[in-house]
């Protein structure tokens, strides 16, 4: 695994970083002729090496300032990646001009053009800040063809991927539980990826926070990846019980003997605990499938089984939609439904672009939400 990632890293980051910082000194050097050359690449090279440092010596600097380090980074990277993309395509247009001659004056304009892009790009990350703290509400009506007793309509509200530590702190959770409750809910659904850092999440006491969720039925969480990346992460996770959450792991519960709720571990359980997942089939062995079935599965991923198995309506996060614009091209790609809403048989899907964020404190193609799901209760319907 070394050796890839080393791999990948000299044959695509060095080159892209060297490419990019000499076009940037070049508009650098127009726009301010004595600025060094020495200290120019002297910072450049040290901002393209912060992620690098704040994994190898992060842990013996104050937290404080290795994740100030850690920040700082994931903004470098995405500027650079951003830049790299530009700075490619104007010297493609700038080849493609030598060789038609199409404008003479081009070249003179070159490193106006690139300044804009410069200011181009920090307004973006500025905008993708903004973004990620401010939610909106996505909703969804669906409809499960099965009687579920008393009830012929469910509210439920699900949020996933909150990723709680010191970028998404406490006062973005009471901002999450606030909106939850102003939609007064029937059933709260998290499914995975809730603590990202154990330690601010207690330091913050974001557990009595949690307290102050509202639903006429209670709130069921499930676990997601992140839950098992530290080993003090699930300790908290678990700890939820304490505040009357509901914590799911190849388990259910069924609902005033109305409906079900199943919750899934996730595979990361298996590499970092060596702890087999129960097949779902096994879960449901006791299950009275004339009921609708709802499924907490963090990773969008099994449908085939989940419908197979006789589960209504799976909820998921865990994409984020790829977060930053153009990963969300990627997470299309890996998943079947990376984001929304998917009718495969007799099972319906949502899947949820999540609440927090996860390394790069911003979003930039898409926004964080809460989701807002009216179940409609057809029973005998077709």
């Amino acid at each position: 695994m070394f050796r890839y990632f080393f791999t990948l890293v000299i044959s695509i980051y060095v080159p892209a970083v060297i490419y990019t910082g000499y076009r940037l000194w070049q508009m650098t050097k127009y726009f301010f002729p004595s600025a060094p050359r020495i200290g120019y690449w002297f910072f450049f090279l040290l901002f393209s090496l912060a992620f690098f440092l704040s994994r190898s010596v992060g842990s013996v600097l104050p937290d404080s300032i290795s994740e100030s380090i850690n920040l700082f980074s994931y903004y470098w990277l995405v500027a650079l990646l951003y830049l790299f993309v530009f700075l490619l395509g104007l010297d493609l247009i700038r080849f493609i001009n030598k060789l038609t001659g199409i404008s003479s004056g081009f070249d003179k304009l070159t490193p106006h053009i690139l300044l804009g892009a410069v200011i181009l790009v920090g307004v973006i990350l500025l905008y993708g800040t903004w973004n990620a703290r401010h939610p909106r509400i996505m909703n969804y009506e669906i409809t499960i063809n099965k009687d579920a007793g008393s009830f012929k309509q469910l509210h439920v509200v699900m949020v996933s991927d909150l990723h709680l530590g010191a970028v998404v702190d406490r006062s973005r959770l009471e901002k999450m539980v606030n909106m939850i409750n102003a939609l007064k809910p029937d059933l709260i659904l998290m499914p995975g990826d809730i603590i990202e850092d154990e330690e601010t999440f207690s330091e913050q006491n974001m557990l009595a926070t949690f307290g102050k969720l509202q639903s006429k039925l209670g709130t069921f969480v499930s676990p997601g990846n992140h839950e098992y990346y530290r080993g003090t992460t699930k300790k908290s996770f678990d700890r939820l019980k304490e505040v009357g959450i509901s914590v799911l792991e190849d388990d259910y519960v069924k609902i005033a003997d109305s409906f079900y709720i199943v919750g899934r571990e996730d595979p990361a359980v298996e590499r970092s605990q060596g702890k087999k997942r129960k097949d779902l089939g096994e879960i449901l062995d006791d299950v009275d499938k004339k009921l609708p079935i709802i499924l907490l599965n963090h990773q969008p991923t099994e449908l085939e089984t989940a419908e197979k198995e006789g589960v209504d309506l799976q909820l998921s996060g865990h994409t984020h939609r790829g977060q930053v614009f153009p990963a969300n091209l990627i997470t299309s790609r890996i998943f079947e439904q990376d984001w929304g809403y998917l009718k495969k048989g007799g099972l319906q899907l949502i899947v949820s672009c999540g609440y927090g964020t996860w390394g790069p404190p911003f979003r930039i193609g898409n926004k964080p939400e809460i989701v807002n799901i009216v179940i409609n209760f057809h029973g005998g319907q077709a």
